[in-house]
């Protein structure tokens, strides 16, 4: 029985027994007139690009995109930079530097300013580094229903996921502090590649279907710990979404999508966008997720 369950894992792992010996097995395997990765390889690697994609999640939570361009996303110097993509039905933002200038460094300058006002109201709050966060946004998505795909030459990989979560934005208003709320029914698509032997985001893609807001009871314990510092006058609203298609002049390094996916209507179709990755053998072969001409 235990050398049953050895061989069997052995095999989960793209290992070959011999008179009941665990051999490693061949690195790549004959695919027509082309080497492919081993099946151990490919399923190793889907674990990875899962976890790439959840650690972007929980970065996007905590409000630290830039740390997460930095340490998820294609290497500033790398060749991959010009070419990496984020992308919404709205606009996509082109390569790594425009990435980290507007995901990153802007929403790090929103952590600064939200937490700046908050000090101001609530003293108690001291404005310094480590209370970054305090007084902006909170946003949680999580990556469902994984369907991700390995290039057959082991150096890039499609993934997609739903991605539903919820968002609580803090505003602030003659000295007092409300909570704006919403929740996110959306998809991510995503391109990634091995730059040095590690999975990087390359391109990420995200299509909204429904961004309804929070019903009020739902924000009303976190406005009751704020006491009389709750702003309680204003109704709260629903986080304005990139789904949203606001007519505002693309910046610098934006471009419009080529499909901008539309959110859900009565009128609208059952569509199956992005589409789901199927297998390919190498990046060449297959679409992109960039939404873009490049």
């Amino acid at each position: 029985m235990k050398a049953t369950r050895i061989l069997l894992a052995c095999t989960a792992l793209g290992l070959a027994g011999v008179g009941g010996v665990a051999q490693a097995a061949p690195a790549k395997a004959a695919t027509g007139q082309r080497a492919a990765i081993s099946e151990g390889q490919r399923a190793l690697d889907m674990w990875l690009v899962q976890n790439l994609m959840s650690k972007h999640e929980f970065y996007h939570a905590a409000g630290m995109n830039l740390e997460e361009v930095d340490a998820l996303w294609v290497d500033r110097k790398g060749p991959n930079a010009r070419t990496a993509t984020f992308g919404s039905p709205a606009w996509v933002m082109n390569g790594i530097e425009v990435i980290r200038g507007a995901y990153g460094e802007e929403n790090q300058r929103n952590r600064e300013k939200a937490l700046k006002a908050l000090s101001e109201i609530d003293p108690g709050v001291k404005n310094e580094p480590a209370n970054f966060g305090a007084g902006h946004e909170w946003v949680m998505h999580t990556s469902t229903t994984p369907v991700i795909e390995i290039a057959g030459d082991g150096k890039t990989a499609k993934g997609i996921w739903y991605s539903p979560g919820a968002g609580l934005m803090s505003k602030f208003s003659g000295g007092k502090v409300g909570v704006d709320a919403t929740m996110f029914f959306e998809k991510y698509a995503g391109d990634f590649i091995k730059e040095n032997g590690e999975w990087k985001i390359w391109h990420l893609q995200m299509s909204y279907d429904f961004t309804p807001g929070l019903p009020k009871e739902m924000v009303a314990k976190i406005l009751e710990a704020l006491g009389d510092k709750a702003l309680i006058s204003e109704p709260a609203q629903a986080m304005a979404q990139a789904g949203e298609r606001p007519d505002f002049k693309l910046p610098p390094g934006f471009t419009k999508p080529v499909y901008s996916y539309p959110v859900y209507s009565p009128q609208r179709p059952g569509i199956l966008w992005p589409p789901l990755p199927q297998p390919y053998y190498t990046f060449s072969e297959t679409f992109s997720y960039c939404n873009c001409e490049q």
